[in-house]
């Protein structure tokens, strides 16, 4: 875990001069951020607010170039102020303070220009390649960073209104190369701060992977990345205002020698100020960010977690832990139910705080000593995989740096709402290791939910394979796939 970013680098003194810009803009810069705005939904409108305000915090800075990719929707906005036109479809612009110049990227996105319309499906992960390839090339940089910005409910993302579709996470690693990883990573998406995403995108896994992950475990606005920005400057670049003036927006940090885990911690600390600062001004406003959340994670450390939970989970099942463990988790009329993403609703998206829910195991003395150990392992993986992190003031017990990254565990013996099956393991169809997205069958191709595990051997190996082995006594699945046979 990473201390306060505050206590990461002394404050760094700026002098009040800035180069010229053409000279930086020939230059290897140290950081260049590529936003993937897949708005052809209705986030058109409130991105171009957002970006509005990281642009006027970023000042031009010398060290950080921001280049924006953006699928605009005709129904939800009509915003012409912000990129200097109204329009639909797609296009790429290099981001200033006060204006944004459109890029030639027809190299890398054939058709595209300022001539008229061009519709891509922002839900396509190979669109996403085309344009880290074209950062990186265009902007090469010490430090490549990539944000997400559109919608997401932890299984899939980025929908665009024009296709029809949405993007299913794993698809990211199966169609984008390595060549086209990041050093950092960040996703303005709801409930996205899991561990079974992290480690699909961890280094080494074959694909597109990331370094250093920021991601929301559940629902909200965007984080104050405005109030980042403040904070980074360049030697040569002025300190913003504020900070001259004794805001709270100190020590600055140099691009130049800022790292992926210090900028994502950078961001962690400020999206709680800005929400406590948010509460302060608004208190009609405090319960609507009382449940929120967000982290920093060092997916190199993604491996060592997973493997983690998967020894707890074959000792879960050797121990039989099962009422156990769903206790833990449920709570009762005395313990509140374990921390968790979805204020207390295990419906569609079950998204258990794994720190808390290990803790809980730890702790307690109905589980088998071997289980309360490996708990305690887990524990001390996702202390290390979590390098900075915050819970609102309604996630009572969230430890800043330990909690903020879910795991799914559903009530699986439940009822579903609809009477399309009887149990609500059987609704959880995108959750399967197995390859899927044919016939309105789930994508599926989970690595978490995969790796580590052999189907049909009647062993419980992984996570997954525990939780299907407790509720899936029919070895089917909606669309008609069989899960692993017990």
């Amino acid at each position: 875990m990473i201390p306060l970013i505050s206590a990461l680098l002394p404050f760094l003194a700026v002098p009040q001069t800035a180069p010229p810009a053409e000279s930086v803009a020939r230059a290897e810069r140290p950081w260049t951020l590529l936003v993937y705005g897949a708005a052809d939904n209705n986030a058109d409108g409130p991105i171009l607010e957002f970006l509005d305000s990281v642009r006027s915090a970023l000042d031009n800075d010398p060290g950080m170039e921001l280049i924006l990719f953006i699928d605009r929707s005709e129904e939800f906005s009509n915003d012409a102020r912000s990129l200097g036109e109204d329009f639909t479809g797609a296009r790429i612009y290099r981001l200033r303070k006060d204006s944004a110049e459109l890029l030639d990227a027809d190299d890398y996105f054939p058709g595209m220009s300022a001539d008229g319309p061009y519709e891509v499906d922002s839900a396509d992960p190979e669109n996403i390649a085309r344009f880290v390839r074209f950062g990186k090339e265009r902007f090469p940089a010490k430090h490549t960073g990539l944000m997400i910005y559109s919608h997401a409910d932890g299984c899939t993302m980025c929908p665009d209104e024009e296709s029809g579709r949405s993007m299913n996470i794993p698809e990211l690693t199966d169609f984008v190369e390595e060549g086209e990883s990041v050093d950092f990573l960040a996703l303005e998406l709801c409930n996205m701060g899991g561990l079974e995403i992290a480690y699909q995108w961890r280094p080494g896994n074959g694909g597109f992977s990331a370094d250093v992950l920021v991601a929301i475990p559940n629902a909200g606005p965007p984080l104050d990345w405005d109030r980042a920005f403040r904070r980074i400057r360049s030697e040569g670049h002025a300190a913003p205002v504020e900070a001259s003036e004794g805001a709270d927006f100190t020590p600055l940090f140099d691009p130049a020698t800022l790292t992926p885990a210090e900028f994502g911690c950078l961001v962690v600390e400020e999206g709680e100020r800005g929400r406590r600062a948010m509460a302060a001004r608004h208190p009609d406003m405090a319960e609507m960010v009382g449940h929120e959340a967000a982290a920093c994670y060092d997916l190199r450390l993604a491996e060592d977690a997973k493997h983690a939970v998967d020894r707890w989970a074959r000792i879960l099942w050797k121990t039989d832990a099962k009422e156990t463990l769903e206790g833990l988790r449920d709570g009762d009329a005395k313990t509140p139910p374990v921390l968790n993403y979805v204020r207390d609703n295990f419906g569609s998206r079950p998204y258990v705080d794994a720190y808390a829910l290990a803790e809980r195991a730890a702790a307690c003395e109905e589980l088998a000593p071997q289980a309360r150990e490996a708990a305690r392992e887990v524990m001390a993986a996702l202390d290390a995989l979590v390098l900075g992190s915050f819970g609102m003031d309604e996630l009572v017990g969230f430890t800043p740096g330990r909690h903020g990254i879910f795991l799914v565990f559903p009530d699986g013996d439940a009822e579903w709402v609809t009477p399309r099956s009887d149990r609500l393991w059987q609704e959880l169809g995108w959750y399967t290791p197995l390859e899927g997205g044919h016939e309105g069958a789930p994508y599926g191709r989970w690595a978490f939910l995969a790796d580590g595990a052999e189907p049909e051997n009647g062993a419980v190996e992984n996570w997954f394979e525990l939780l299907d082995a407790w509720f899936d006594d029919t070895s089917e699945s909606p669309g008609g796939l069989n899960r692993y046979a017990w």
